[in-house]
């Protein structure tokens, strides 16, 4: 049977069966019922499982499991990593494997950046890894060990760049505390100071250049004049040979690279690229908690193939195109098909160990009329500018900017202040329970505490009100009041400009505002000495003396030299429990671990208080994970705090659902913390910014928007005309539209502005803005509606619900890519989308409303009643979810009015018969009974269900997937779902789960053809080397200071694995010797009656420890290549004079001694030796020598002066002496 026909038949459409249906009304009615039947296919829903327990696919021999509930996004935990192939563990020493010092989770995320590095990609650059490990999994650590990895096989140069130089303590810490010694650069800086006439010093040569993003788009001035930080690291590293790693640590630092348009980009994000682009053998990791949620960002991610020469997308322009217009999904799906591939691993800690709530505060009427107050400032000011702009000719652009980004500070820090009677409440209530506050804030208002110091000394009349300080320099600097005359006369003052700017200031002096809420905090907390600050201010207000009412700015002090930052002695205060209350602002707080560590002394709970939440609920959680961390005492609990301000409370709900989903629980009643029905909040989506372009619309052509009921925003108290005509003037006070005769304008930029308007509305009165933002929540939720009902609402990657899915054979093989050679797979699937008596039963009884219940059609179709279950849908009026006997849960939202003109309510007691009747009989057959003409292949309302998926790597395939689907789709009459491509995850009945693609089963042989034309087409490009051009050198740059990859392969190469040379092992685990190392005492070993001294064997290893023998083992290059992993492996046993595998016998060494810094000195009988060269370094050495023979010249000589000390003059009274005879000269 041709398409066509049968795909008519199978959606219903063929000719009407025998019926009860009577009249033309009634045939209207059951033609309707019948396509919407038809449509359905099976239940939809996101899931509430976003997050699932991660286990490490691989097993290193005798690695330690990682402490801490590590998870992963659930679409991720369906996909395992490829096979792992690099041997790590001849690599990693034993004593790091085995210690503990790498978990079994991080040495999986080394192994499979270290092997991602060993593929050359098409366009003759090493391809990179992208490592989105979220807090919890110690990044840090994993950094460390690829850098060792490399080093021990050769690879000794490195560099690693970060957001801020203070975490180079940080990165020195995890390189340490596995063990390791490699030398850490502290940037070009460094780099500086080590430079000699003759270049770098040797110490310098090799080793890990820790630099921050800043430093690599800056410039130094040289004798021959300024040289760019980025050539001078290039220089470095030796030039486009280099192959040691670049990373880029917190990578999104350079998200703003836009290719093609370099002049637009970031000059970090041109760095970025650039760097990759000169280096291109370097072995790349980009890291990044954000991981792949906005791919508009990944421009920078160039080495990850994923587009360009060889790719299967040929630009970046390209790659996001194809994403975007895929919808959420699509993101998911790249995440999968990247950790599929082995480049990219997104772990992080589960808040399962967590507790949070909400904590509202409710404005007081004092606080309300305060605020109403300055909104009718600030549009007074905004008002009087317009005028004075006009009378004054001043250009009016810069102006307006200013005026809205002071309008924005402003009303954050009021916000802010409004809370703070709170937050010092549950603070101290904490405290008082024994436990300690962190509070996180996103700003701390610095510039604007400045300017107020200006006018004073140090000693201030008392607190300062920064928002009041905001308000008022604007008004000051940038309200005009001298007229410009384009002639270029003199400026002369406009009299009503100067006295309207005199009455303003007056009307910000007579405004009650909150004290600078940081400041306040502060002091309210105990001062400085109780709280560690942990923000980016020079200076903040303290109280002169505790309890007195004087107050002055002081600078914020501390001991912190170069290397310990301000912030990171104030993390240590809190950490060893001298403060106990913590406050971090966002910009200085990445990389800060404010955790309860089993490791530190303050094993307080924490508590940390968030009162100042981003719009993005997933930036609120990333910052809560500075108390969240691996190895803690007790999990943290987060009390987020809300004002009834502008959907303040909407947004916490939607950072509590977040936290839940990453297994956190709420104190008290889950539902009532979370707002259940609040799945995702990002209100900047195509969705969101439709919404609010909608409701802009209705508000100037003066009409309500569809499906959003007028007593949502008015409560029945306020006609539509008058509430239009307040909605009219809220977008002129938001600076969005203006009056022009009674027309109100919005400028196309402002109508999707979805930031803007969340900004914006704080600047109206506490009812204005509430009312307003209800009614673009209420479009928000009509446009998904709207979207729903048409098939098209694309929510990202969603679960289907079934009582048992089955999968029908096994899954064939349709297509292999011949570039990353991923299978791509049909799954076809049997679902059985029935609802059951009992489960029918359970749903009502979760929802007792008054219209929820079973209905009866009013006339009988195809012989019989048709029965339904309506429940109201949550957050709506007039909307009622539909559950059918055979199909489950409607897809489609139904009208209450429109459901009671073809339905009837009726009792439990009727229903439950004719249902359970009609959920078997509807197991195998379609809705038309058995007169049915085509009932061999109709399967309309039939409760089993075909789904088929195509799984794989589909992500590549979309658009040519897509393509067949729409061509066909018109022709074969496909429903609304059936022509829609939706990322869609099954859990089948035995346990396992599947993602894929939902696909036609009827298109799938068409699909498949098409494949594997494209197949045969790229094995002819493979064999004749076509491919798309190669990614050019940023335009800054001149060609020639790019390697030339013209002639490289068209295909992705894999290089063999480079050697570990034992040498690089042992100087890796060596500490570096130091000044003190020549002062140790050196010791001969005892000669037993009969031996010969010249056979003495001595045991020289890297830990400086005895062996069992009591010998000093020390290290030195010359005498072993062995791994230092061997000195701590175990014991060697009680040998006296053996030397372990690998460590040579004292004789076999050149002149029968060991002469190396810091070794100790043990000589066989006198050799002659050349005589070297004096130096100092000879003279200390002397110095040593001279303690192991006192015993028999019975004196000590300084080396310096030659002045005979007294005998038994100890070392350090030695040291002082040398070090005045050094002074001296």
């Amino acid at each position: 049977m041709a398409y066509n026909g049968e795909l008519m038949a199978r959606l219903g459409y063929a000719p009407p069966q025998a019926s009860g249906r009577e009249g033309g009304a009634a045939v209207d009615t059951t033609d309707q019922e019948l396509k919407r039947m038809s449509e359905e296919t099976v239940q939809e829903a996101v899931s509430e499982e976003v997050f699932s327990g991660y286990q490490a696919t691989t097993v290193t021999p005798g690695a330690i499991k990682h402490p801490g509930n590590i998870v992963e996004a659930a679409s991720l935990s369906a996909v395992p990593l490829p096979e792992a192939t690099y041997k790590l563990a001849s690599s990693i020493p034993n004593s790091i494997i085995k210690g503990g010092k790498l978990s079994n989770l991080q040495l999986e995320g080394i192994q499979y950046a270290c092997q991602r590095h060993q593929k050359i990609l098409a366009n003759g650059c090493r391809a990179g890894f992208f490592m989105g490990d979220a807090a919890g999994v110690g990044k840090g650590r994993q950094i460390s060990g690829i850098i060792l990895d490399n080093y021990v096989r050769g690879r000794r140069k490195h560099i690693w760049f970060s957001i801020s130089s203070d975490l180079k303590v940080d990165a020195q810490r995890d390189v340490n505390d596995l063990g390791c010694h490699i030398k850490i650069i502290e940037g070009c800086q460094h780099l500086d100071r080590e430079t000699r006439a003759f270049g770098l010093s040797a110490s310098m040569k090799e080793g890990v250049v820790f630099s921050t993003y800043a430093t690599l788009v800056s410039s130094v001035q040289k004798v021959i004049g300024r040289q760019s930080r980025l050539k001078q690291l290039i220089e470095w590293c030796g030039g486009d040979q280099f192959d040691g790693c670049l990373i880029f640590d917190e990578c999104h630092k350079a998200k703003h690279f836009i290719p093609g348009k370099e002049k637009n980009s970031t000059k970090i994000a041109m760095a970025v690229t650039s760097i990759q682009r000169l280096l291109p053998k370097a072995r790349v990791v980009y890291c990044s908690a954000t991981g792949v949620t906005d791919v508009k960002n990944m421009a920078f991610m160039e080495r990850l193939g994923l587009w360009g020469e060889g790719a299967s997308f040929k630009t970046f322009e390209h790659f996001l195109d194809t994403i975007t217009r895929k919808g959420l999904g699509a993101a998911e799906m790249l995440a999968m098909e990247m950790k599929a591939s082995g480049m990219y691993v997104s772990r992080g800690l589960s808040f399962q160990e967590a507790e949070f709530e909400t904590v509202e505060t409710s404005l007081t009427e004092e606080q309300v009329k305060m605020y109403d107050m300055t909104t009718h400032v600030w549009a007074e000011v905004q008002r009087s500018l317009e005028v004075a702009l006009g009378r004054t000719n001043t250009a009016p652009g810069r102006i307006w900017s200013m005026f809205w980004s002071c309008h924005q500070r402003f009303f954050k820090q009021l916000c802010l202040g409004v809370k703070v009677p709170t937050i010092v409440q549950e603070a101290k209530t904490s405290l008082a329970e024994g436990k300690c506050v962190v509070i996180g804030l996103q700003t701390t208002g610095e510039a604007s505490l400045e300017s107020e110091m200006t006018k004073y000394d140090t000693t201030l009349p008392g607190f300062v009100s920064v928002a009041r300080e905001i308000l008022n320099r604007f008004i000051q600097q940038h309200f005009p009041t001298s007229i410009v005359h384009p002639t270029g006369l003199e400026p002369e003052v406009d009299e009503w400009c100067s006295q309207a700017k005199e009455l303003l200031l007056g009307f910000v002096k007579k405004i009650d505002m909150p004290n600078s809420p940081l400041d306040d905090i502060i002091d309210q907390l105990g001062g400085p000495s109780c709280v560690a600050e942990m923000t980016g201010r020079k200076g903040r207000v303290v109280r002169v003396d505790p309890g007195g009412s004087a107050v002055q700015y002081v600078l914020r002090s501390g001991e912190a030299g170069d290397v310990d930052s301000l912030n990171v002695q104030e993390r240590n205060h809190f950490m060893n429990g001298h403060k106990l209350v913590a406050i971090i602002s966002d910009a200085a707080s990445t990389g800060i671990s404010l955790h309860a560590d089993t490791r530190v002394p303050n094993q307080r709970r924490r508590v940390h208080l968030t009162i100042e939440l981003p719009w993005s609920a997933d930036k609120a959680v990333q910052q809560m994970g500075r108390s969240h961390r691996s190895n803690e005492s007790s999990g943290p609990l987060y009390k987020l705090l809300t004002t009834n301000l502008g959907g303040e409370r909407r947004f916490a709900s939607a950072v509590a659902r977040r936290l839940q989903s990453l297994g956190a629980l709420t104190q008290g009643d889950r539902r009532a913390a979370t707002g259940a029905d609040l799945t995702q909040f990002n209100f900047d989506t195509p969705y969101g910014r439709s919404a609010l372009r909608t409701m802009y619309q209705a508000i100037s052509k003066r009409e309500l928007v569809g499906g959003v009921p007028l007593n949502l925003m008015t409560k029945g108290l306020v006609e539509f005309s008058s509430f239009n005509d307040h909605m009219r003037d809220c977008l002129v006070q938001m600076g969005v539209a203006s009056l022009i005769d009674t027309s109100l304008v919005i400028q196309d930029k402002d109508q999707s502005g979805v930031g803007k308007f969340l900004n914006r509305i704080l600047g109206l009165t506490v009812a204005r803005q509430n009312m307003i933002f209800t009614y673009f929540f209420g479009s928000l939720q009509a446009a998904i509606a709207a979207a729903r009902k048409e098939g098209k609402y694309n929510e990202g990657l969603v679960d289907i619900m079934a009582s048992s899915i089955e999968m029908v054979g096994s899954p064939r093989v349709m297509f292999t890519d011949a570039k990353t050679s991923t299978p791509v797979s049909h799954v076809s699937l049997e679902v059985d989308r029935g609802m059951s008596w009992e489960g029918a039963i359970k749903r009502a009884d979760n929802f007792q409303g008054k219209h929820d219940g079973f209905y009866r059609s009013k006339r009988e179709q195809f012989g019989g009643y048709m029965y339904l279950l309506a429940t109201k849908k949550q957050n709506s009026t007039h909307f009622y979810k539909i559950c059918r006997p055979n199909t489950g849960v409607s897809g489609f939202d139904e009208d209450f009015s429109e459901l009671l003109l073809r339905y009837q309510p009726v009792c439990r007691e009727d229903a439950e018969v004719p249902w359970k009747d009609y959920y078997e009989r509807s197991k195998d057959h379609c809705i038309h009974g058995p007169r049915c003409k085509n009932a061999s292949i109709c399967r309309v309302g039939a409760r089993l269900y075909q789904l088929d998926l195509i799984c794989g790597g589909t992500l590549t395939l979309m658009t040519s997937l897509e393509c067949t689907l729409q061509h066909h789709a018109g022709r074969l009459q496909l429903s609304k779902t059936e022509s829609s491509m939706r990322v869609v995850r099954v859990q089948l009945s035995n346990g396992k789960r599947v993602i894929g693609v939902r696909y036609p089963s009827i298109l799938i042989p068409v699909a498949e053809e098409d494949l594997k034309e494209k197949r045969v087409l790229e094995k002819v490009q493979n064999k004749l080397g076509i491919g798309p051009s190669a990614v050019s050198s940023p335009s800054n740059h001149q060609a020639s200071s790019a390697p030339d990859l013209s002639s490289v392969s068209k295909v992705i190469v894999t290089e063999d694995e480079s050697p570990v040379q034992p040498k690089f092992v042992s100087k890796a685990m060596t500490p570096a010797p130091t000044l003190t190392s020549y002062f140790k005492v050196k010791e001969q070993p005892a000669v037993t009656k009969g031996t010969n001294p010249k056979t003495i064997e001595v045991i020289i290893d890297d830990d400086g420890q005895r062996d069992n023998s009591g010998k000093k083992r020390k290290h030195v290059d010359a005498v072993s290549d062995a791994s230092s992993s061997e000195s701590t492996q175990g014991d060697p046993g009680p040998k006296e004079f053996a030397a372990p595998s690998g460590k040579k016998p004292l004789q076999d060494i050149k002149n029968g001694s060991v002469l190396t810094p810091g070794s100790s000195l043990i000589t066989s009988p006198p050799v002659k030796k050349c005589k070297r060269q004096p130096s100092i370094l000879n003279s200390f050495q002397k110095a040593g020598e001279s303690k192991v023979e006192k015993k028999v010249e019975k004196k000590v000589v300084c080396p310096i002066c030659a002045k005979e000390l007294p005998l038994g003059t100890m070392n350090k009274d030695l040291n002082k002496h040398i070090d005045t005879c050094l002074a001296a000269q």
